[in-house]
């Protein structure tokens, strides 16, 4: 068997001139966020964090809700493992509700509302984007996505 040859003094590793040593490099495939397609919208975000919960109607400790569920119908591809989707896919959810949201599983909670998710998060990144984009006040925003919010409520108690 072949004995390990080692230089004497060992194995020394080059330290660049101002005594630091080399800083790992990222792997080639990582790539940024936006190369993935996640969308971030923080404007939108802190919109969603100011309408009432969508499964409670109340207004307190409200966290945007991430879907990252797929469907085909609505062109909502999931991001994979452990990655968020774009910050359209959400929903206000009270702290409480978010968490049994992931404790639950997000189809059986959204089900067991009677709330179609993706759809009511599509209406709500339209109304904000396009009342955004025409300069219109926080608070008019905030009304119109409560306005839908209320009525998904209304519409899952009825069973519509």
């Amino acid at each position: 068997m072949a004995g390990r040859v080692e230089p004497d003094g060992g194995w020394e590793l080059p330290i660049p001139k101002g005594g630091h040593p080399p800083r790992r490099e990222r792997k080639a495939s990582a790539k940024p966020a936006r190369d993935r397609g996640r969308q971030h919208d923080e404007a939108h975000l802190a919109l969603i964090r100011q309408c009432p919960c969508i499964s409670t109607g109340r207004m307190d400790r409200v966290e945007a809700a991430h879907l990252r569920f797929s469907e085909e119908a609505f062109g909502k591809i999931g991001p994979g493992h452990s990655a968020k989707p774009s910050d359209e896919w959400v929903l206000p959810l009270t702290h409480e509700e978010h968490m049994r949201q992931h404790s639950m599983g997000e189809e059986d909670f959204w089900s067991g509302l009677g709330i179609e998710p993706l759809k009511i998060a599509q209406q709500l990144y339209g109304i904000s984007s396009a009342m955004r984009m025409s300069k219109e006040s926080d608070e008019e925003i905030i009304r119109h996505m409560t306005n839908i919010i209320t009525r998904a409520r209304a519409d899952a108690r009825l069973g519509k």
